[in-house]
């Protein structure tokens, strides 16, 4: 206890030759008091102090922390030393929250979990019930949702209520002693008592694939214990609902319906993967996908899902426990490992990329440190290591994200500095890093190893061209870099021209395809990036995750004006995208995604006409439609 708690005991209390002189359990009832506030004698505030609820102790106490020398007569001579056998009943916790005596907690029933406390921002379900003066119902609430910071309840009730809320733990209930005015200020209620109950704290969790937050789980009932599936477990896992972003229900859904599938094996969609695995037995949750193709599953009607928000209900019924892996040897990790693989393999060639990068990390994990490995063994994991990267690489590259696709090649190429694979996807990630002449270097050293390589021979022209470009615009931009220094320091003067070298020609592009650049201004904040989408295969037919990431160009040079305001920035990407004529007219729009999720345009599409363009370049420069750029 501490001070300011109200405590129930139950004593008796005896001199140091066993005369009893008061005892609360011949009266037949316990006594209260608040400790802190000088009620009872010294001994006892030090002594119950550090008792617990339900503990019984011998307190022996010494007459300056007793009744000293003038005692208590007739029962308690002076200087009397004091024997008190002492039991804690209750503890009744009081809280002053604010230190200005306007709202006082009291502890009505302890949480199940005392570790355990909500913070803003977190989700919980709780009952509040507030009477006024005269035992006057003012509000009551069962069972609500809230979310702590929120203030949907608010500025006064809020601020008390997300305070008290911070301090309890799942299945607590409390009083709120609130003074006239704290709470509901200006409707006439006087003093107001409120009792809350947390019922459960909801833990939320990114559980995608790629940790992007495209699938969120919310904990709505907490599960047994602490296991959960690991790749290769058996689950049965039932799904209760499906709706939409209103709550509506999803049309075709078949559910309630419980699912029997191996966990991390893409028996199931993305969502039901992802979520499975970090759900213990019994548990409840909600999980909200934002990816329509992520949670488009045939087994509950949804194999057609086209929808901007998605959550499911789901329940754990049970999982099997697998083979522990410290009790394998090591013979069986590396047969493990290769299982792994090839079920990896399957799931890209599904087009699967995420569960199939997923799987692959996890033939890594399942071999780790092979030093200890004999030779044949040993000289088969790094093998293993070396094929496991490359794939990682070509699943980084589906995904979009170009630099960790170099991070892999380049642990291949720092021990076999030939491997064409691996030169080949760096050249790639490379030329989408817009560095394009260190993807040149690769596919020109790719070509010379093996000539015949029909792949690099088709990339090089294109990733040529590209450097052209961009060359190009440096150039310009360190022309009007020139340009501006010279108009305010220094005079121009006229120089004979120069004849142009002779720029060698370029590839000859496929009279039956359409090169288009696509261009939009947009200021992207940390970790955005611009990304085109549209109904051709190549532009990722209205998938967002198949859109095509745009290149953000040099912010070109303006001079400093006289005025000395800073000039205008600019934020200009381009996309450059071959396309065939034959799909003729075209339709696209703008995407920008990051870490707070992906903002499509609004409002109608751009268009472009591709009739009769074979052979030749069309320029898209276009303004972001609708709101949220």
């Amino acid at each position: 206890p501490k001070a300011g708690d109200e405590l129930t005991v139950h004593y008796v209390g005896s001199l140091e030759d066993g005369t009893q002189f008061d005892s609360s359990r011949d009266r037949g009832e316990p006594i209260k008091f608040t400790i802190g506030q000088g009620q009872v004698i010294k001994g006892w505030e030090l002594g119950i102090a550090t008792m617990t609820k339900g503990e019984t102790s011998k307190l022996t106490i010494q007459p300056e922390y007793a009744y000293g020398e003038a005692g208590s007569e007739p029962t308690i001579p002076p200087n009397a030393v004091l024997i008190f056998e002492v039991e804690l009943i209750g503890i009744l916790s009081k809280d002053d929250l604010f230190g200005d005596d306007g709202c006082v907690k009291s502890t009505i029933k302890e949480g199940s979990a005392s570790w355990s406390h909500p913070s803003k921002g977190s989700e919980v379900s709780m009952s509040l019930k507030a009477t006024a003066e005269g035992d006057t119902l003012v509000e009551d609430r069962y069972e609500i949702d809230y979310v702590i910071g929120s203030a949907d309840l608010g500025e006064d009730l809020g601020r008390v209520i997300d305070k008290a809320l911070k301090e309890m733990s799942k299945d607590e209930v409390c009083s709120l002693k609130c003074t006239k005015d704290y709470v509901y200020k200006g409707k006439g209620h006087g003093a107001v008592n409120i009792e809350l109950t947390l019922h459960e704290i909801y833990n939320t969790s990114d559980v995608s694939m790629l940790k992007d937050g495209t699938v969120m789980k919310k904990t709505v009932k907490d599960g047994e214990g602490h296991d959960r599936p690991e790749d290769g477990f058996d689950v049965v896992l039932r799904v209760n609902t499906a709706t939409d972003a209103s709550g509506a229900a999803i049309p075709g859904f078949s559910g309630p319906k419980e699912l029997s599938f191996r966990c991390c094996e893409g028996d199931v969609c993305d969502v039901i993967e992802g979520a499975s695995r970090d759900m213990k037995r019994g548990e409840h949750c909600l999980v909200t996908c934002v990816v329509p193709w992520k949670v488009q599953e045939p087994k509950l009607g949804l194999g057609e899902v086209d929808l901007p928000k998605v959550v499911l209900g789901l329940e754990m019924i049970s999982f099997s426990k697998g083979k522990e892996m410290w009790s394998r040897t090591n013979e069986d990790k590396v047969e493990l490992a290769l299982d792994r693989k090839d079920c990896a393999a399957k799931l890209f060639k599904n087009k699967r990329f995420e569960m199939a990068l997923d799987k692959y990390k996890k033939v890594v994990e399942t071999i780790g440190s092979h030093d200890q490995f004999h030779d044949e063994l040993k000289k088969g994991c790094a093998e293993l290591k070396r094929t496991v990267e490359l794939n990682k690489a070509a699943c980084y590259l589906q995904l979009n994200d170009p630099t960790s696709a170099l991070a892999s090649c380049n642990i291949v190429l720092r021990e076999d500095r030939n491997n064409l694979k691996a030169l080949f996807r760096r050249a790639k990630a490379h030329h989408a890093r817009t560095e394009h002449t260190e993807a040149a270097g690769d596919l020109e050293r790719l070509i010379e190893l093996e000539p015949g390589n029909d792949e690099a021979k088709k990339l090089l022209p294109h990733v040529k061209r590209a450097q052209k470009i961009a060359d190009k615009a440096s150039k310009n931009t360190f022309a009007k870099m020139c340009e501006g220094f010279g108009s305010i320091d220094f005079e121009h003067k006229k120089k004979k021209e120069e004849p142009k070298p002779v720029e060698p020609e370029e590839p000859k592009q496929n009279p039956n395809t359409v090169m288009v650049s696509f261009k939009i201004e947009h200021k992207p904040e940390e970790g955005e990036t611009v990304h085109v989408v549209g109904g051709a295969d190549e532009l990722g037919k209205w998938d967002a995750t198949k859109s095509v990431a745009m290149n953000k160009l040099p912010m070109p040079f303006i001079p400093p004006t006289g005025s000395g305001k800073p000039p205008v920035e600019h934020h200009y990407w381009e996309g450059v995208v071959e396309l065939p004529q034959e799909l003729g007219r075209i339709e696209y729009q703008y995407l920008i995604r990051g870490p707070k999720g992906d903002r499509q345009e609004e409002g109608s599409r751009h268009k472009c006409d591709l009739s009769g363009m074979g052979g030749s370049r069309v320029r898209c420069s276009d303004s972001w439609r609708g709101a949220g750029a």
